[in-house]
């Protein structure tokens, strides 16, 4: 049975409780930092500082990224980000509605 880890990561300011396989948090982390970094590049250039949508935004720039082959990472650490990048959407959405 896999362990896990509860990481607490910031996005935007905000902090979020995220859980991942034990020995992963450091992924973790990193993918929480790519995110939170192209969250903040899209609330530069288009000024609007609502959550989900940047969220929305960042997700489908990324997820563009990898379809067109202008990522650099591999199959399986976009898949291991894209997982990640879930999570911390189901997260943000649950602290919204909560």
């Amino acid at each position: 049975m896999t362990e896990i880890a509860t990481v607490r990561v910031q996005i935007l300011g905000r902090e979020f409780p995220v859980a991942c396989p034990a020995g992963q948090e450091h992924e973790l982390e990193a993918a929480a930092e790519f995110v939170d970094n192209r969250m903040r590049e899209i609330q530069e250039k288009t000024g609007n500082s609502a959550l989900e949508r940047l969220a929305v935004m960042a997700a489908l720039n990324i997820a563009h990224e990898h379809l067109t082959g202008e990522t650099k990472g591999s199959d399986d650490e976009l898949r291991r980000l894209a997982n990640q990048i879930s999570a911390t959407l189901e997260r943000l959405s649950e602290s919204e509605t909560g």
